[in-house]
């Protein structure tokens, strides 16, 4: 019975991990999502892994060897639980997939929702680090947070991107 399971990947080798194993004959999704990134030239859209290091392969243990995923280019084998690979349970996999875009293929993250109030952090930015509360939110993908600056409590507009739940 086929399952997927999770490889482990050399550091920013993803993509030769991926058309390796591919050539090899065995199905893989390797997750990727777009990011909005600022940079001198102004905001630009990067497409990143969403799980750095990781992929997922499926495969049928039971009649196919998973031997050749360590020596694949790119890759450094499975995730293992003692010396069993660890199975990813088929409704992760779903999920994921659920969210591909049919477009370009990444995965689309939906925005958090917060309830006014809420605790968060700024996370990039200016501000980045500092504790705010969320009280609306604003046209063109913008929140109103209120911190507390200097001693007295402002309210700011930030971009969505730039705020974190606060852990």
């Amino acid at each position: 019975m086929q399952s997927w399971f999770a490889v482990v990947t050399k550091p920013r080798a993803e993509a030769i991990a991926f058309d390796n194993l591919q050539r090899q004959g065995y199905t893989c999704l390797w997750p990727r999502v777009r990011r909005s990134l600022r940079d001198a030239k102004g905001m630009r859209e990067r497409v990143e892994c969403l799980f750095p290091n990781y992929l997922f392969l499926r495969a049928d243990p039971e009649t196919e060897s998973l031997a050749p995923v360590r020596s694949t280019r790119g890759a450094l084998g499975l995730v293992r639980f003692g010396s069993l690979p660890a199975r990813v349970p088929e409704a992760v996999i779903e999920q994921i997939r659920a969210r591909l875009d049919p477009g370009d293929g990444t995965v689309r993250l939906d925005a958090p929702t917060w309830a006014p109030g809420t605790k968060v952090r700024i996370s990039e930015g200016p501000l980045s680090g500092i504790a705010a509360i969320f009280l609306a939110e604003e046209a063109g993908d913008r929140v109103r947070m209120l911190i507390e600056l200097l001693g007295t409590a402002r309210e700011v507009v930030l971009p969505r991107l730039q705020v974190a739940a606060r852990i």
